[in-house]
């Protein structure tokens, strides 16, 4: 192996498949072999198993439907916010350095300290979890946008100033446009964040979610629930970031060019 050596298409597929069929070989030594006790690690039909089961006796389907919508709510609302601030922050200097010392902090907030105050502000119902992940996504894709913005070449704002454009014609012609694809790319790791904190959002009054699924599957000893249930949400999480890359690439044309 050479470092960064260009690595072709094909063999890039066929190393993913074998590290895929390396991990579940792995899986099934331990779990078939006898080498781990299936209570701690379910073997791959143990998993498999508890699919029909969850689905039909814990409404699989209707918890990842009311986890998706939660992460998709919190995640809008954080894009809402940290995209036109981040870019208000980034064009301004003044701006930016008014607001750092409230925003900059943020990023170290353990969001689960957070729970105990958001439960007195908004409840036990629907808005605590969708603010929850709101914030959860919102601290960490403000500095992106705000990045992504200042990251714009300036030789582009000096060109549109010598051709007689406006302060906002810069903005609107130049900031935004060279900004946009750098926020795209990062609106897909704030997806991946949210699905992180989504048990969090989901451990209190659990009713329906992959993360209340998950908890009570804890407090049952269904280590297979467990697995099934994280299985779902990688899956919805690899197919919503595949959606976020699909939109960017279309939107973003020019910039691949």
């Amino acid at each position: 192996m050479k470092i960064r050596e260009s690595v072709t298409h094909a063999t890039a597929r066929q190393l993913a498949l074998a590290g895929v069929a390396t991990f579940l070989g792995a899986w099934c030594l331990l779990t078939y072999g006898g080498l781990m006790p299936r209570v701690i690690l379910p073997s791959p039909t143990q998993v498999l198993r508890a699919f029909p089961y969850l689905h039909q006796e814990e409404a699989l389907v209707r918890s990842a439907c009311y986890s998706l919508y939660r992460v998709t709510m919190g995640f809008a609302i954080s894009a809402l916010v940290a995209i036109p601030l981040g870019l208000l922050m980034g064009t301004y200097p003044k701006v930016k350095h008014f607001l750092s010392p409230l925003v900059d902090p943020l990023r170290f907030l353990p969001i689960s300290a957070l729970v105990p105050l958001f439960l007195v502000w908004f409840g036990i119902e629907e808005t605590m979890k969708i603010m929850l992940l709101f914030v959860g996504t919102f601290v960490y894709l403000l500095p992106l946008v705000v990045e992504a913005v200042e990251h714009v070449d300036d030789v582009y704002l000096q060109t549109a100033a010598t051709l007689g454009a406006s302060r906002w014609q810069m903005i609107y012609h130049v900031l935004i446009p060279g900004s946009l694809p750098t926020i795209g790319e990062a609106l897909r790791v704030m997806n991946g964040i949210g699905w992180t904190y989504v048990i969090l959002a989901e451990l209190v009054n659990p009713k329906y979610g992959l993360g209340a699924l998950i908890t009570v599957a804890g407090k049952r000893g269904h280590v297979d629930w467990i697995f099934a249930g994280i299985i779902v949400i990688l899956l919805i999480g690899v197919l919503t970031d595949q959606v976020i890359r699909l939109v960017n690439q279309q939107l973003f044309k020019w910039n691949e060019e």
